[in-house]
């Protein structure tokens, strides 16, 4: 006997997904994890384009990372042109990720996520018996948009990040008001922590035999050098001989592997083997569930060890950028013929961005690598494993496990 079990609309992640699951004689016989939306085509879209022109159209890839992408479309650039930017920048541009990560982490774990372990269908139907729970979600969100406006320009698609630095830097009472709320923003952050620990998550295991990020202590610092949980590194000039695209029949994303195989990144990998914040380090043992974990419903859990390690990092960026207040906001660029390479890690994982210029600065050709194309295939074996253990259990019941489990990414 066959059946097939179909989620079609993948409901409380930011894009539109599907999976469909095929059971023949009791046995698992196909799944697949299908992304459905339409192709947008932004690395022909670059194509003849002015480098200035670039990070406002990449940006646009996604309305929630448009930092990460805006960011990693700028590193390449300064890449193939040469430039290097003064330390003020690099602590701004750090900062401005503290933003991205504390709005992107808090909407997925009270806004997407916490649902599910909580009882509710979404999180409007959590206020009644949960404000306060509630309100901490969106006091976290507010923080990081209030980031993201002040340094980006804006919440969404800020025009203030160029290439070569911003058109504008804040003043020093801005920064010191962004201080002083990341430092009350702490408690929040660590009653997060022990408030997911405290929930009760599936037990599973990921099959997963590689983790990938780049090679630095925190996603807010940076780095051109990206890590395998192997063992090997690599720069990111390499980074296309080690993560292969290929195209999904049934999908719109692409789909990557290393060294053949599917791998993790995101907030779980970042945790598993990133050297943590050594006040976050202290705090996680304290924690009921530890890292590293194969368990990818972690994820969570994960999100909120980040968000403490950003905001610790945040403070201390404040503090440096005070010390060297003030600075200039931008550098010369000339632009050259080259080809540039720019990584970031996203709020969702590692992000990869390639352009080449001909001599005028216009884009000839790009490549850009998300994190969704890079997640696909970890997603499926993942879905895989969990569906082979629940094949007792009812139609309903399967269906409603893989959907956690795929949320859990936010792919």
């Amino acid at each position: 006997m066959k059946k097939e079990l179909n989620i079609n609309h993948l409901t409380r992640v930011e894009g539109h997904g599907a999976v469909d699951i095929v059971i023949e004689n009791s046995r698992l016989s196909e799944i697949r994890l299908r992304f459905t939306e339409g192709p947008r085509f932004f690395e022909v879209i670059t194509r003849d384009r002015l480098y200035t022109e670039i990070p406002k159209i990449v940006s646009r890839i996604c309305g929630i990372c448009y930092v990460s992408h805006r960011l990693a479309s700028v590193f390449a650039i300064e890449d193939a042109f040469g430039v290097k930017v003064n330390r003020g920048i690099e602590l701004l541009r750090s900062l401005l990720t503290v933003g991205e990560f504390l709005e992107s982490h808090s909407l997925h774990i009270y806004f997407l996520a916490l649902p599910d372990y909580m009882g509710y269908p979404s999180t409007l139907a959590m206020v009644k018996d949960y404000p306060n729970v509630v309100k901490r979600g969106f006091k976290l969100k507010e923080v990081g948009n209030r980031i993201m406006k002040l340094i980006g320009g804006k919440t969404v698609h800020g025009e203030n990040i160029l290439v070569g630095g911003f058109a504008s830097i804040p003043s020093r009472e801005e920064l010191e008001e962004v201080g002083r709320s990341l430092l009350k923003l702490i408690p929040e952050i660590e009653s997060t922590l022990f408030f997911l620990d405290g929930l009760e998550y599936p037990e599973f295991e990921s099959p997963h035999e590689i983790e990938m990020c780049l090679n630095s202590p925190s996603p807010s610092l940076f780095s051109s050098e990206v890590s395998l949980s192997d063992g090997t590194n690599f720069t990111k000039r390499e980074y296309e001989l080690f993560v292969r695209e290929e195209v999904s029949p049934y999908s719109t994303a692409k789909v990557s592997k290393v060294k053949g195989k599917p791998f993790l990144i995101g907030p779980l990998a970042r945790v598993n083997r990133l050297e943590l914040h050594p006040k976050v380090l202290e705090l996680t043992k304290r924690l009921k569930h530890s890292f590293p974990s194969k368990n990818s419903h972690l994820a969570n859990l994960a999100r909120a060890v980040e968000l403490l390690d950003v905001a610790y990092r945040g403070v201390e960026f404040i503090e440096e950028l005070l010390s060297l207040y003030p600075f200039e906001p931008k550098v010369e660029v000339n632009p050259r013929e080259g080809t540039g390479f720019g990584v970031k890690e996203a709020p969702r994982g590692t992000l990869y961005h390639k352009y080449t210029f001909d001599s005028e600065g216009r884009c000839i050709g790009a490549n850009i690598i998300t994190p969704t194309a890079q997640l696909q295939s970890v997603i499926e074996d993942d879905l895989r494993a969990l569906v082979e253990t629940s094949l007792d259990s009812e139609d309903s019941e399967i269906k409603k496990r893989a959907e956690v489990l795929v949320r859990a990414y936010d792919p």
